[in-house]
């Protein structure tokens, strides 16, 4: 499969940096933990391919959150059939239940698969 998109980066907007923390956090995969009074704990990113093309980022998160029955943030899109989505979840069998109820929704999605590919860092 190929590499995703890459995002333009950050301009100035008036998006609150909550919000640019949080995308910044999945995309970079940085954030593995989260803050202890945080209850979702534990970040996975996987890769889907739809049944139906959609480039509405956030329509394809909002469905992707019902079916998984957790947070799931957008991250990127290679097509309008496959999309990088971040599951947020209390502990890892959460993500894994999360994951396997999402691999259940076939009139939603061909593939749910673990996004495994290694990050580079800049030296």
């Amino acid at each position: 499969m190929t590499s995703l998109v890459q995002p333009s980066g950050l301009r100035r907007s008036r998006v609150p940096v909550s919000i640019a923390a949080a995308f910044a956090c999945l995309w970079l995969g940085a954030c593995a933990a989260a803050p202890a009074g945080d209850a979702a704990q534990v970040s996975v990113r996987i890769i889907v391919k739809l049944v139906r093309p959609s480039e509405d980022g956030a329509a394809i998160a909002a469905e992707a959150s019902r079916v998984a029955g957790v947070p799931v943030a957008y991250a990127a899109a290679v097509s309008p059939l496959w999309h990088a989505l971040g599951l947020r979840c209390v502990d890892a069998p959460a993500c894994d239940a999360a994951i396997a109820r999402m691999r259940d929704a076939k009139g939603t999605y061909q593939a749910v698969e673990l996004d495994e590919r290694k990050r580079h860092t800049a030296a």
